[in-house]
């Protein structure tokens, strides 16, 4: 074994068992993070290449953006109070 490598594991064997759980959950937590920007990686197109596959507009005001997802009969304290709702039903469950 790695020298190194088991200094590491002599000083995490010194802390508290909370402790050690905590330095499992960062490393764990720091690995997902590894694998996940490794996958991604190689999934991301550039710029030309997606402008190629999926077109867009460019977006000239907040209306245009707004207008494929707000419906237009409803206020902003109608989708404010929505959200608020949804919130509270969250907690519930």
């Amino acid at each position: 074994m790695n020298t190194s490598l088991q200094s590491v594991i002599d000083s995490a064997k010194q802390l508290s068992p909370v402790e050690q759980l905590e330095l499992l959950k960062i490393i764990s937590h720091a690995l997902q993070l590894n694998h996940f920007f490794k996958v991604v990686a190689w999934q991301v197109k550039n710029f030309e290449e997606i402008l190629q596959t999926s077109p867009t507009k460019p977006v000239h005001t907040l209306a245009e953006l707004a207008a494929d997802f707000w419906p237009a009969e409803e206020s902003a304290d109608d989708i404010i109070e929505y959200l608020y709702q949804q919130r509270r039903e969250d907690r519930v469950l």
